[in-house]
Formats: C-alpha cells, structure tokens, sequence
C-alpha cells in the first residue's frame, strides 16, 4: 500500500510541476546559412495591449544573445540614433523598411526581428504568466531569412511563483542559445 501512495504522490507532483511551466517550440535554420558576424535587434511589432512588450522582449534578446559571446550585437541606442536620421522610427517596427535595407543601413550581416504575440497575465484561480514570442534572422546580403523561432511559454502560478518577466526571460534565452547554437561563431566565445 505505501508503495503504491508513493508513485500516485510522484506521479501528482510531476503533472503539477510541468503544467506549471508548459512551453511550445518551433525553430528553423536555412541549411548552409552563413554564420552571423554582426547583428541589429530592432523593436520588436507589439502586437499585444501589454505597453512596450515588443520593446522588453528585444532588450531581453540583446542581453541574452551578448551572454553567450558568440556574436557581436550592435548597440540598440546607436541602431535607433541611425533609423532616426534617416527619419525612420525604430520603435514602429510595423512600419520600417526592409531588414535587408536596414542591415544595409546599418552595416551589420543581420538583423532580428520579430513580434511578441502574447504577454499577459492569465486570468483563472491564480494568474498564470504568459508570453509568446516569433523572431527571424535576416541575412543582408541575400534577403533571405536564415533563421525563424516561435516560442510560447506558460509561467506557474501556484507550484513556483513567476513573473511576466522571468517567463520572457526565458524564452529570450532559449531563442538566443538556439540561434547562437545554430548561428554564432565559436570563436567569439
């Protein structure tokens, strides 16, 4: 009889634990895609009611994908001064020209943009964190996008207390070590 408590207690503390953290994962990477020597973050499209989540999940991304040291991220503020004089607004991400041109622009091999789909709080019995996240690599020579991700992630609310903030966190870094796995220089590191 006690074993048999043992594995339902188990088994009840293992169901809790992963649908306190659940997560959905597609990624992409072009085959034979160059390595990325020099990348530009911008903005990312806000396509949630959440004020600047498009904004934090792109400075989550820069500081996640500096962690890894296997590229070089140009500086956001220095992007942005750039988009400006050219009369581009770099928070509008909707309404910017091509990544191809603005990795032109620039001077950098790709630019990563994206959109955050999700970023909330779910309502419920506990409010259960939630961000979703798209983003694609372009490459500037080509046009072409090397690389895709879309995560989807669900925080716990009551096995382990999370944030908004620590689910994007999250997610920014499994995003930046899949790129940077796929993409990044070793020798950078």
């Amino acid at each position: 009889m006690r074993p048999m408590r043992s594995r339902i207690l188990l088994l009840a503390v293992a169901v809790l634990t992963a649908s306190g953290c659940a997560s959905a994962v597609q990624e992409w990477v072009k085959p034979g895609a160059a390595r990325v020597s020099r990348v530009a973050v911008l903005a990312f499209e806000n396509q949630t009611t959440s004020l600047r989540a498009g904004q934090s999940v792109a400075d989550l991304l820069v500081t996640e994908l500096l962690a890894t040291g296997a590229l070089a991220v140009m500086d956001p503020s220095e992007a942005a001064d750039l988009l400006r004089r050219e009369n581009l607004d770099p928070g509008d991400a909707g309404r910017l020209p091509s990544a191809q041109r603005i990795g032109r622009l620039l001077r950098v091999s790709h630019v990563l943009q994206g959109s955050v789909t999700e970023y909330r709080y779910k309502p419920g019995l506990s409010e259960t964190p939630a961000v979703g996240v798209t983003a694609r690599l372009v490459d500037v020579t080509s046009g072409e996008v090397v690389w895709s991700a879309s995560h989807a992630r669900l925080g716990s609310s009551w096995v382990r207390e999370d944030g908004l903030a620590r689910v994007a966190q999250r997610v920014a870094r499994d995003m930046a070590a899949h790129l940077t796995g796929a993409l990044g220089d070793a020798r950078a590191r």
